[in-house]
């Protein structure tokens, strides 16, 4: 789409958001003795929900009478359930998140006006919008009726929240995300427990237990083995087959074991690999749940991963990784908590590097972009 078109049509949809907003807005109240029934909204994939859990403990903590009901897209429905503990998990395909092209320019609203309904019926007192620029997540609250409404500060998202947060520069996304969920208990006048050390994803013992299967399978026990990640959400955060096939041939020279571990749809991904590998192909393991993915990194010595949930994941579960970077600035979205044992890798002989954007950078990229080119099997 030309800028001219796409500025026009934004410039429309921030006067028809601040029209909604005047008009479905209600007066802020406070629920005696804190919120009874709180909604929570995080759109975005696995690596978010991941990122989001320290803030989902804290409201659990500080409200542990309260309803929380958290609604996530389908794709990152598992790493919810296997967070923090809420009253519900809700799957809901948020328009813009889909990674399919949408029907028409009014499915969203259609979508919204549907689901508000329903949530309109449960009566919510809080809500917190964790992506700090979804101003349909902000719509929706507000459609839906919550009286009070925390979110990101955006020129989009003002005139629907009631409560805004501003991120300094650089602050990681778990920190905003618990900044939020901060401002939301003084917005209703709740105090704030004790950030505790809850789990991010925790694993069931079925998974552990496919895990050892697998290990078992392909002889493993007892040796030293690196799970190898190679999908990526955006091909903007892609890196090449061959690299990856160089990768696992060093270590197998190393006298290291490798499994490649992939998403449900990265089975013609890791079959691509392999056709670059120089020595015997290694074991796989494509298709099977989050919980069991997370249950084979927790055996792992080491993940190496780009930038995605899966790297997120396995240090949820305490597993060392290496990660690799370009468009997307790791001081937002990098390893948190920061730790000695999880490293990232990423490009210095760019002064672009990074660029923070994740669809239409200025290299023009669309695959591949330089800064991951930029990085070699050797590095």
């Amino acid at each position: 789409m030309p800028s001219d078109q796409r500025n026009r049509r934004n410039r429309l949809r921030l006067r028809l958001l601040r029209v909604a907003g005047r008009a479905l807005a209600t007066r802020p109240r406070r629920a005696t003795g804190g919120p009874t029934r709180v909604l929570l909204l995080r759109p975005d994939h696995v690596g978010d929900v991941l990122l989001t859990a320290p803030a989902v403990a804290l409201l659990r903590a500080s409200l542990p009478g309260a309803r929380l009901d958290y609604v996530v897209g389908p794709w990152s429905a598992d790493a919810a359930r296997h967070g923090p503990t809420v009253d519900r998990v809700w799957p809901l395909a948020y328009p813009g998140f889909t990674r399919r092209r949408r029907a028409n320019l009014v499915a969203p609203y259609a979508v919204l006006v549907r689901e508000a309904a329903r949530l309109r019926r449960e009566r919510y007192d809080l809500a917190v919008v964790f992506r700090p620029d979804h101003w349909w997540g902000a719509l929706l609250a507000l459609a839906a009726g919550v009286p009070v409404r925390v979110g990101g500060l955006t020129a989009e998202t003002a005139p629907l929240l009631t409560h805004t947060y501003t991120a300094p520069p650089s602050e990681h996304a778990a920190d905003q995300s618990l900044s939020m969920a901060r401002l939301a208990l003084q917005a209703c006048g709740a105090p704030h427990a004790d950030l505790c050390d809850s789990a991010m994803f925790a694993v069931t013992e079925p998974a552990r237990a496919a895990a050892v299967d697998l290990w078992t399978r392909y002889g493993l026990e007892g040796r030293t083995v690196i799970g190898i990640h190679p999908g990526a959400g955006t091909p903007l955060k892609s890196w090449p087959n061959e690299h990856w096939a160089k990768v696992v041939d060093g270590l197998l020279s190393d006298g290291l074991r490798v499994v490649l571990v992939g998403a449900p749809d990265d089975g013609p991904l890791l079959a691509a690999i392999e056709t670059h590998f120089a020595r015997e192909p290694v074991p796989a393991a494509c298709g099977q749940s989050l919980d069991v993915s997370a249950a084979l990194y927790q055996r792992c010595a080491l993940v190496i991963a780009l930038d995605s949930g899966a790297a997120h994941l396995a240090a949820a579960v305490g597993t060392p990784t290496v990660r690799l970077y370009g468009p997307a600035p790791p001081d937002t979205f990098g390893p948190w908590p920061r730790r000695a044992d999880q490293h990232v890798l990423m490009t210095r002989r760019l002064a672009c590097v990074p660029c923070g954007h994740l669809e239409a950078p200025p290299c023009g990229a669309r695959a591949l972009p330089a800064c991951m080119l930029a990085l070699g099997a050797d590095d």
